[in-house]
């Protein structure tokens, strides 16, 4: 792929991106058309990927794009549907897992390790809001780590409620700040402070409760717990 080639995708995708964001309160900000621009996008992305896809040097990242913009399909279909479907809370993880790895690969950052401690058995609703949750706590804690280090996810069935926790190594959470974490807007990178504002959401629709911490051995923690009633249930082996 020549370097002009790039340039003139890299240039579309930033306009498209712009043109979506520049949709304001005098715009159609109907799901439909939201949803059409965003496809838009994805188009353009794909037509990157190709293009990248040409040079055996950024297979890695085309074959990133192109999974991500599966994910980012997904989602848009979710929000036109009335209902999610269920899934199994370690695939829920694996997937939110995979789209964080190949961020890292697209933005060559920091070695970051995963160690997961799941129960089996342990089945979610509405499985893309659940990744939507993880994806964001993930990145949350690759973000907190610029040196890298590792995300533990831990998830038990227990008092008739699913735990949940993900926990990083990185330098915690400003003690000004954990009061109001989970507030628009709350950050200490510029433009950032939704993604934990996504994840309250999210989890409060589920009936759910989420809570920030900074753990003794440095580093911060995010407990969710969900009820294990009829929007959370523990598979059965047959």
């Amino acid at each position: 792929m020549e370097i002009r080639e790039f340039q003139i995708v890299s240039s579309q995708i930033v306009s498209s991106l712009t043109r979506t964001q520049e949709t304001g309160p005098t715009g159609d900000l109907t799901l439909p058309c939201l949803i059409h621009d965003l496809n838009n996008v994805f188009q353009t992305l794909m037509e990157a990927a190709a293009l990248l896809s040409d040079d055996p040097r950024w297979n890695p990242v085309s074959a990133a794009i192109l999974r991500s913009i599966e994910r980012g399909k997904e989602i848009t279909a979710s929000l036109e549907s009335a209902g999610q479907p269920p899934a199994a809370l370690e695939t829920v993880v694996e997937n939110a897992m995979a789209l964080v790895r190949d961020s890292m690969i697209a933005g060559r950052g920091p070695a970051v390790r995963f160690a997961c401690d799941i129960e089996p058995g342990l089945d979610l609703p509405h499985a893309w809001a659940w990744e939507r949750v993880l994806i964001n706590l993930f990145s949350n804690a690759v973000h907190a780590m610029p040196q890298g280090g590792t995300i533990s996810v831990r998830a038990r069935c227990t008092g008739g409620s699913i735990e949940l926790t993900v926990a990083d190594q990185g330098s915690g959470i400003a003690p000004e700040l954990l009061p109001a974490i989970f507030e628009p807007h709350v950050s200490t990178r510029p433009a950032g402070g939704l993604g934990l504002h996504i994840v309250h959401t999210i989890v409060t629709e589920e009936q759910g409760e989420v809570c920030a911490a900074n753990r003794t051995e440095g580093g911060a923690e995010f407990t969710i717990t969900v009820p294990a009633g009829p929007r959370l249930t523990r598979s059965v082996s047959a």
